[in-house]
């Protein structure tokens, strides 16, 4: 294997859509996220997580900033996913 099977979405991260459950309007999270505002009512509305390698790799860290180094993660989405790593414990 010559990338990690993890790196497409840190890169490209994808949209995914839930409908909020006061008002019903279509409410979008990257596929990283775990809850976002919705944007007709604004409740705080919380989607189900999905795995994401930041959370289980123990080369994670190293990765972000291999990417973020070479220019391919902007710093503001490597933050994020630092972020995530953190939370994971």
């Amino acid at each position: 294997m010559d990338t990690c099977p993890g790196i497409r979405k840190l890169i490209e991260p994808q949209i995914v859509v839930r409908s909020c459950p006061s008002c019903g309007e279509e409410v979008e999270f990257f596929d990283y996220e775990g809850e976002t505002n919705c944007p007709k009512c604004g409740r705080r509305v919380h989607r189900e997580a999905s795995p994401s390698c930041v959370v289980w790799c123990k080369y994670a860290d190293k990765c972000l900033e291999d990417l973020e180094r070479r220019g391919i993660l902007p710093p503001s989405r490597a933050e994020e996913l630092r972020k995530l790593m953190k939370a994971r414990g």
